[in-house]
């Protein structure tokens, strides 16, 4: 159950960082060798929606608002980040929540140990050099193949004067809306290669029941396999990638094998403006619902407006394909992104 927090404290933690004029934070306290960070992050929009059935909707909204505090003490990390994020399906305008709530040790370059619910070893380290959170989704987290945060254990590090950077972990599984205890732990893991400037080739491997095992003694839930290959190559200005995932799921009944695929790219043009594109099929393979598709694209140009403020004119179009039947679903208007 996702944890509600106290809108009393996000109002004195915003007004903490009003002093804030640029990107990254503002230490608020320090003494020694600790030292309290406050930052935050919003994705504000105003856009029109259709869902394809002759139902239009039009105004703004609120994708996501988080709010963080990282607490520093020689090798040693704490950070809590709550998030508000408006979920009209469960019947509230807005919910807020635990996003991050983790205790991190730094003993190398090459491991540092993390426990506590924390991001997930893929789609933060995707989301890096994709750019465009605030607009559309990476392709495991928009297809729900796995989830941004869960909670468990986890070691990440550099080998190689940084040219290879990993992460493993062991969590519950069902990711941070639901991080309780399960019946088995799922692996998952990144590791990422950097051969030359600007290129990188990660490869993500995850096996586990998503935190469907909720007993070690019941073996009738869903459990899978998730394997995904990425390259891309940019610099400062521009990145283009793609990634092709397969999903295998092992339950024996009604188990539904899944492949996706995308391709997407982003530019800066003149340092204020840019472009950016992103195409993703998702198809199920197995026999229950074999042929069926979700085809998802995004197209959008950018505006710098300053540091830590970034204005995007975006159309998002999806469409799921169901044997002979389709369903469509669109987007358009102002996406924003604030980081202080």
């Amino acid at each position: 159950m996702k944890k509600q927090i106290s809108l009393t404290a996000l109002a004195l933690a915003t007004a903490l960082t009003a002093t804030a004029a640029h990107a990254g934070g503002v230490t608020v306290a320090e003494k020694g060798d600790t030292k309290l960070k406050i930052s935050g992050k919003a994705f504000l929009g105003f856009t029109q929606n259709d869902n394809g059935a002759g139902a239009k909707t039009i105004g703004g909204n609120l994708d996501r608002f988080y709010m963080q505090a990282e607490y520093y003490t020689g090798i040693w990390k704490a950070r809590f980040t709550t998030d508000i994020h408006n979920e009209s399906a469960l019947g509230k305008d807005q919910n807020v929540y635990v996003k991050y709530a983790f205790l991190e040790g730094k003993f190398s370059e090459a491991a540092t140990l993390r426990l506590g619910l924390s991001h997930t070893p893929w789609i933060d380290y995707e989301q890096h050099l994709w750019k465009h959170r605030f607009v559309a989704k990476v392709t495991t987290d928009h297809f729900k193949l796995d989830s941004s945060a869960d909670n468990g254990i986890g070691l990440k590090g550099k080998l190689a004067d940084g040219m290879v950077n990993y992460w493993v972990t062991e969590t519950a599984g069902a990711g941070y809306g639901a991080p309780a205890k399960t019946g088995a732990l799922d692996f998952n893991s990144r590791i990422s290669i950097a051969p030359v400037k600007g290129v990188d080739i990660s490869l993500q491997y995850r096996n586990g029941y998503k935190g469907k095992k909720t007993d070690s003694t019941v073996n009738i839930a869903d459990k899978e396999t998730l394997t995904q290959l990425m390259a891309s190559y940019g610099t400062h200005d521009y990145r283009a990638g793609f990634n092709t995932i397969k999903v295998t799921n092992y339950k024996t009944t009604t188990g539904e094998d899944m492949t996706a695929n995308a391709v997407w790219g982003w530019a800066k043009f003149g340092g204020e403006y840019g472009a950016f594109a992103r195409v993703e099929q998702l198809k199920w393979t197995g026999t229950v619902t074999n042929g069926d598709k979700k085809d998802h694209q995004v197209f959008g140009v950018d505006y710098y407006a300053t540091h830590g403020v970034t204005l995007s004119f975006a159309y998002d179009a999806e469409k799921h394909t169901t044997g002979n039947t389709a369903t469509t679903k669109k987007e358009i208007g102002l996406f924003t992104q604030l980081k202080f």
